[in-house]
């Protein structure tokens, strides 16, 4: 399905939707969500003030592992996303951990409300991710901070899985799909911060539990097609 979405992005021309300049706001459901969605982008954003805000730590991603924990995991993934962003050319970027239940923002919505409304105060430019994209914690902050969104600023969603879950037809969504520009720096400093994130990209283990999160299509496809946002 990844291919399927890369070759209909491939076609697309480059058409970036508005941007107003200013202050960015980029939240996501867990560490590398930004990356993998518009890494190549935000390479290019350094000179901007922006925060990153992440509403869970990603703890829960390996039930089951036999070689990582819950809180090993809260304990190395946001080291992993600081050192992303580093490679994307942020040398002190400003993360905001809301530390909510990573695979319970939506039952945590009021909460992710009330964390996040203040954080937008100011922002010209929010994105966040894309409000249907298959994954409940996803689909979750999409939605709640669609709803939070200052009138003042402008609002990019991100699919992320949406690439690796569901094929182009038929999409109702299609027409708000807008192509980002990305330069081949980049696109090499997105590869490189994608393989910072060593607990999701890389198998911790032989044991089934221990998996690559971020599988080998969805790393293609976020090496090699272009990045695009729902606007």
């Amino acid at each position: 399905m990844t291919d399927l979405w890369r070759g209909r992005l491939e076609g697309m021309p480059i058409d970036p939707p508005a941007d107003p300049g200013g202050r960015v706001v980029v939240l996501s459901a867990h560490p590398d969500d930004e990356v993998l969605a518009v890494g190549g982008w935000l390479s290019e954003q350094t000179h901007r003030e922006v925060v990153f805000v992440t509403a869970t730590d990603g703890e829960a991603s390996h039930p089951g592992s036999p070689t990582i924990t819950p809180d090993e995991l809260r304990a190395r993934r946001p080291g992993e996303l600081l050192a992303a962003l580093r490679c994307l050319g942020f040398e002190q970027p400003d993360v905001r951990r809301l530390r909510l239940p990573d695979g319970g923002l939506d039952a945590a919505r009021d909460e992710l409300r009330r964390l996040v409304e203040p954080v937008l105060r100011d922002a010209s430019l929010v994105l966040a991710p894309f409000a249907h994209d298959g994954h409940p914690d996803h689909d979750a902050l999409g939605q709640v901070v669609a709803e939070v969104c200052p009138p003042t600023a402008v609002l990019w969603q991100m699919p992320i899985w949406t690439w690796a879950w569901t094929v182009p037809a038929d999409q109702e969504w299609m027409a708000s799909v807008r192509r980002l520009e990305c330069t081949s720096r980049g696109r090499h400093r997105k590869r490189q911060a994608m393989a910072a994130f060593g607990t999701q990209v890389r198998a911790l283990s032989p044991h089934p539990a221990d998996t690559a999160v971020v599988d080998e299509a969805l790393q293609r496809h976020a090496s090699l097609a272009p990045e695009a946002v729902v606007a």
